[in-house]
């Protein structure tokens, strides 16, 4: 009994000497949270979360790979020929285009001879489309010019802004390449037109009179009255064969570059340079 009461009085006495109340030990941070909470009684606003820590953001994606260039053709000039030819409509316009920019030309000008052409009033594309049809095929180069018309390269333009680069770039300009240079020369409409006065000696003649004949504008019909029922129409055709119809000698002449149609057929400049050299020969 004496050693209770001992224990008894020196915790009293324990409890009643400085500091005690300091050294109790901690609650647990829930429950002073909770113990707060229920003093506040009723209604009172639950202490807020705190905050989840931030997502961190996600990587940007990579930026897209660029188009790789097309290839260049195993046969340029082939290549070149088809888009010239693949639309009838288009096809002196092609031509004309590529002798145009042998001089390096910037778009505005482009368009604006694309447009002036007199096969320009059936062509089913706008200038500026034509005219990627030509880079397209090989035939034509581009080039991102600066102000004064010098040539931006691409290590002006390294380490610019977008903003800056559309700074520095002015206009594009368009130029014809070796392909197109020798594409030209070889179907100039004076070369094709000796190629098809070579084809058919028999229609040799009725060719040089329909170009003389469409030195002034004429309509297909007055071609028509002029050929029909001549006999160059049977040539190496049997008896029983329909003739060959006038309109067929306009479309060579046309393929040929030898005239063109502006409310009426009409001979190029190619054509009429064709009658007056053979004009001089027989003087």
């Amino acid at each position: 009994m004496s050693s209770d009461l001992n224990g008894t009085k020196r915790l009293a006495t324990a409890a009643s000497a400085p500091g005690y109340a300091d050294a109790a030990p901690e609650e647990h941070p829930g429950i002073a949270q909770a113990r707060a909470a229920a003093a506040a009684g009723p209604g009172a606003p639950a202490e807020p979360e705190p905050p989840a820590p931030a997502e961190p953001d996600p990587e940007p994606p990579a930026p897209a790979e660029p188009d790789p260039e097309p290839p260049a053709p195993a046969d340029p000039l082939a290549a070149l020929d088809k888009v010239v030819q693949r639309n009838p409509l288009n096809r002196e316009i092609h031509f004309k285009t590529l002798a145009f920019c042998c001089t390096r030309r910037l778009l505005p000008e482009v368009e604006d001879f694309i447009a002036a052409c007199p096969e320009f009033a059936s062509a089913e594309q706008s200038p500026y489309f034509l005219l990627q049809f030509l880079l397209k095929g090989h035939g034509i180069d581009s080039f991102e010019v600066d102000a004064d018309g010098q040539v931006v390269t691409a290590a002006q333009k390294e380490g610019l802004s977008e903003d800056e680069i559309d700074d520095l770039v002015a206009q594009t300009a368009y130029e014809t390449n070796a392909v197109g240079r020798q594409y030209i020369e070889l179907k100039s409409p004076q070369n094709r037109l000796l190629e098809l006065l070579g084809l058919t000696p028999e229609y040799y003649d009725t060719y040089i009179e329909v170009l003389g004949f469409l030195t002034e504008k004429r309509s297909l019909a007055s071609v028509d009255s002029m050929l029909r029922g001549r006999q160059v129409l049977m040539a190496n055709r049997d008896p029983d064969d329909r003739p060959v119809q006038p309109s067929v000698f306009i479309d060579k002449l046309e393929r040929a570059g030898g005239i063109f149609w502006e409310k009426g057929w009409q001979t190029t400049p190619a054509g009429r340079e064709l009658l007056q050299v053979l004009e001089e020969r027989r003087g």
